[in-house]
């Protein structure tokens, strides 16, 4: 298969689907990246898509749901790094969880 910029991809073993916005040559592989993903796959784990427009849809609204869980995952991560622990647990039995 040869990797071309906008071909609409499945990729095998997942099942992920999106549209290839660039290619790269590294170590003499063609590698695709996915838009849905933003990783990169070797040419041999894809398959096209018979380009209808009810499928590239179909991929568009994926990949938009896809973008905007990496935005809330990343927003997670932000605030995960911003919580600080202490590493002390109040064993006193003073406190209660007991209203």
């Amino acid at each position: 298969m040869e990797l071309k910029k906008g071909a609409v991809v499945t990729y095998l073993k997942t099942g992920t689907t999106g549209k290839i916005v660039d290619v790269h040559r590294i170590d003499g592989k063609l590698w695709a990246e996915l838009d849905t993903t933003g990783l990169l796959y070797e040419e041999h784990v894809l398959e096209p898509i018979k380009s209808s427009k009810a499928n590239i849809e179909r991929v568009e609204d994926k990949s938009n749901a896809q973008k905007e869980k990496l935005s809330r995952d990343k927003k997670i991560e932000s605030a995960q790094k911003d919580m600080k622990d202490e590493g002390k647990i109040d064993t006193s039995g003073e406190i209660c969880g007991a209203g």
